[in-house]
């Protein structure tokens, strides 16, 4: 069965053997090597409601094998994941985001679905579990999408795939989706313009985009730009305001449809663990004032848009 279009196909095709295609990255073996020594489950069953959650039957000694081998995948931005007994600790608790995401009540069921940026495919999981078609998942970042290829290696499902590829590169040219994401994304964008048009390009006629980003104080216009890092995070180009965000869509024919409210970033949220053991959110706000980065800046908020084409 064809995986969303013959294009998608072909292109997923060249890493069907070669998991990494093309690309040059000194730890690209090491990751081959963990990959190849995942010890398989059976009789495997998951929870992608609740969370990301897959559970099958092997040895103790191949539990502890699991548990050491994902580590060394570290570090965990997204998730949690439970495989067995172990308990993938993120440093982001992306069910918070999730949950946040399924209180827009926008139908999964049955939608193609284009993941952009999509980290190491927790999101993408949590889709499959609100019963999406199929999720192609774009991803950049080798040690994301090694920690993608890792969990699928327990999961097997072929409803969700994933391109170590940015969609500027990319260019599809013949595929469209029902649905587009772009989580967090926006505000490292040195042209936001022309983020929200590959965007739409990658859209059915009457599909919807859903934007996830940074939301700045009214008082800084149509939007804050650092100049610099913005809570500690380098490549942080232009945070809209709400007002800078609704006319950067209208520029483009999109309207805005739904939208959740601004909830601020906490330590509750985002966090030093095990297994992300480095710099998180407490280096990113003032340790007497969290509602300021350590920049002198707004501290993040974070809203949700759901767009569709303007007729």
């Amino acid at each position: 069965m064809t995986f969303i279009s013959l294009e998608c196909e072909n292109i997923l095709s060249l890493y069907e053997k070669n998991l990494y295609g093309e690309k040059k990255d000194k730890r690209i073996k090491n990751w081959l090597n963990l990959l190849s020594e995942l010890p398989e489950l059976n009789n495997v069953k998951n929870d992608l409601i609740s969370g990301v959650n897959i559970f099958g039957k092997c040895s103790q000694s191949e539990e502890e094998v699991i548990d050491s081998l994902l580590l060394e995948f570290l570090p965990w931005r997204k998730g949690p994941f439970t495989v067995n007994s172990t308990l993938i600790d993120s440093e982001w608790r992306s069910n918070l985001k999730w949950d946040r995401f399924l209180d827009l009540k926008l139908d999964l069921r049955n939608k193609t679905i284009l993941d952009v940026g999509s980290g190491n495919g927790y999101y993408a999981f949590r889709m499959l579990g609100q019963q999406a078609g199929a999720i192609l998942c774009l991803e950049p970042n080798l040690t994301h999408y090694s920690q993608f290829l890792a969990i699928n290696h327990f999961l097997k499902t072929n409803k969700v795939r994933m391109l170590p590829e940015r969609i500027e590169d990319l260019n599809l040219r013949e595929t469209h989706f029902d649905l587009v994401f772009s989580m967090g994304l926006l505000y490292h964008q040195r042209d936001p313009s022309m983020h929200v048009r590959s965007l739409k390009r990658a859209m059915k006629k009457k599909g919807k985009l859903i934007i996830e980003t940074i939301i700045a104080p009214s008082n800084y216009g149509n939007y804050l730009q650092p100049k610099g890092p913005y809570a500690s995070m380098p490549n942080v180009y232009y945070v809209h305001t709400d007002k800078g965000f609704r006319e950067l869509i209208e520029n483009e024919n999109l309207s805005v449809i739904d939208s959740s409210e601004e909830t601020k970033t906490t330590f509750r949220e985002q966090r030093q663990t095990r297994w992300m053991p480095f710099k998180s959110y407490e280096s990113a706000v003032l340790k007497d004032d969290h509602d300021l980065t350590v920049e002198n800046f707004p501290a993040p908020k974070r809203k949700f848009y759901i767009l569709e084409g303007r007729n």
